[in-house]
């Protein structure tokens, strides 16, 4: 039997075909027009300003949703859409229809625009159109495996040796056959390669320079084994402009990259660009990587509150305390930098500067020469609670 399911009795002596699994995001008032359709699709109320209500949308296979240009939240979520369901038609909903509106939108990936209020009939038109358009293309939308940004505070840090070993722990955990992506964003300082002992021939400009060529069988081909459980995308081999990438572009790369691994990470430089901060926005979770630093502690509030002030929602961005030195007699400890912060601290990860320089010098994570330290175990807590965070989210 076809996808597209006939559907009758309709409005006036009209008979049209509605796919499944519509789902409508809008205001209430909105919504209201649409009583004639109340059977044939999922209506989800909520406001233009409110978060993209992403658990809602999981089994969406269309969704129509009412778009404010107004709004930089509006103009996010739809964003978002394009970022977790690549695949997905998406239809927006304006109040009021114009050229320059109607390019911003197509060119962020909308299949089609229709008026508000809904017009019953010109919506089924889009939707039947939509539909037949995914029935073409084969159909279902493919999951897309959870996708971490790792943001330092301040150099050094050490969020790179936490992004790296997080991405092999977690894998770890699920199991075997299970493998992760790490993609070293950190265009002129990025070290994540050379702390999994691999070089790379091609790196993430040849798959930014690909344009419409850029496919999973190119991405695979610049993927270089760092691990037994993760990949490494590495930065340009020369130092280029931290503004030079391509914000559409490196989505596709993330997106392939999430179709073909159980787990994606992208190592963040320490200072946000309009494409970075995007990718923070598109990110299931962020991790703010700090130490017990005045430093530190001062560009992590800074950090975290302009991110909130850019509309990421507090509770997807995770403070981690990197460094730490366990024992008494400390001038401050996790709990005096979570109120320094404002923020949560969601866990914290011992100093064992010795074994981790031994370990990267030679290309390994820190489990090859000390297995049991405190860094390992706390590592292994960290896996735990961020797959937990991650559960939520998604």
């Amino acid at each position: 039997m076809s996808k597209m399911d006939h559907l009758s009795p309709t409005t006036g002596d009209q008979a049209f075909d509605l796919p499944k699994g519509v789902h409508v995001v809008a205001q209430p008032t909105m919504l209201a027009e649409l009583d004639a359709l109340a059977d044939h699709l999922t209506a989800v109320a909520c406001s233009v300003d409110d978060p993209l209500p992403i658990a809602d949308l999981a089994g969406a296979s269309i969704v129509v949703i009412e778009v404010d240009p107004a709004s930089r939240n509006s103009l996010q979520r739809i964003d978002r859409l394009r970022t977790d369901f690549p695949q997905m038609p998406v239809i927006a909903g304006l109040a009021k229809v114009d050229i320059a509106t109607s390019r911003q939108l197509l060119r962020r990936g909308v299949t089609d625009i229709v008026a508000l209020p809904f017009s019953v009939d010109e919506l089924v038109t889009s939707i039947v159109d939509a539909g037949q358009q995914l029935e073409a293309k084969g159909g279902t939308q493919a999951a897309l495996a959870p996708f971490i940004a790792v943001l330092k505070t301040i150099g050094g840090s050490g969020s790179t040796t936490v992004a790296t070993h997080l991405a092999a722990q977690m894998m770890h955990d699920k199991g075997e056959g299970h493998r992760a992506c790490v993609i070293d964003l950190d265009l002129q300082a990025g070290d994540v390669a050379s702390y999994l002992g691999c070089s790379p021939r091609l790196t993430l400009a040849d798959l930014i320079e690909a344009g419409d060529r850029l496919d999973e069988e190119l991405v695979l081909s610049v993927a270089a084994q760092g691990h037994d459980l993760v990949d490494v995308i590495a930065p340009p081999a020369d130092i280029v402009p931290i503004e030079s990438i391509d914000f559409e572009q490196l989505m596709r790369v993330i997106n392939i990259a999430r179709r073909h691994y159980d787990l994606v990470l992208v190592d963040l430089p320490g200072s946000f660009t309009n494409w970075s901060l995007s990718t923070v926005y598109a990110a299931d979770l962020t991790l703010a990587v700090g130490t017990l630093t005045i430093p530190s502690l001062r560009h992590a509030k800074r950090q975290i509150d302009f991110m909130v002030s850019m509309g990421i929602p507090r509770d997807s961005i995770q403070f981690v305390l990197n460094q730490v030195e366990k024992g008494l007699f400390k001038t401050i400890n996790a709990n005096d930098a979570a109120e320094a912060i404002k923020h949560p601290v969601l866990a914290t990860v011992s100093e064992e500067a010795s074994a981790l320089r031994e370990a990267q010098d030679q290309g390994e994570l820190v489990y090859s020469v000390s297995k049991r330290g405190r860094f390992s175990k706390d590592i292994m807590r960290l896996s735990e609670l961020i797959t937990g965070r991650l559960a939520e989210a998604r």
